[in-house]
């Protein structure tokens, strides 16, 4: 089973400890912490560094985006 949470730090507590302890009762998990505003300067940055080696502009690489 995976489970993904999305939430803010200040909602860390206890309660949250315990509903996790109850879901995966008696089993081995692993928890991972990622900073989203870091992934999304890390994915902005690929983003720009792949714009300056292919052909395409970004504004067509934008409507691409815009479009899906």
């Amino acid at each position: 089973m995976q489970v993904n949470y999305t939430l803010e730090t200040s909602e860390l507590d206890i309660n949250f400890l315990n509903s996790l302890k109850e879901i995966f009762k008696n089993k081995y998990i692993n928890i991972t912490v990622t900073d989203e505003y870091e992934e999304d300067e890390k994915l902005a940055s690929a983003i720009d560094e792949g714009l300056k080696s292919q052909s395409v502009s970004y504004d067509d690489f934008s409507k691409i985006i815009d479009a899906n």
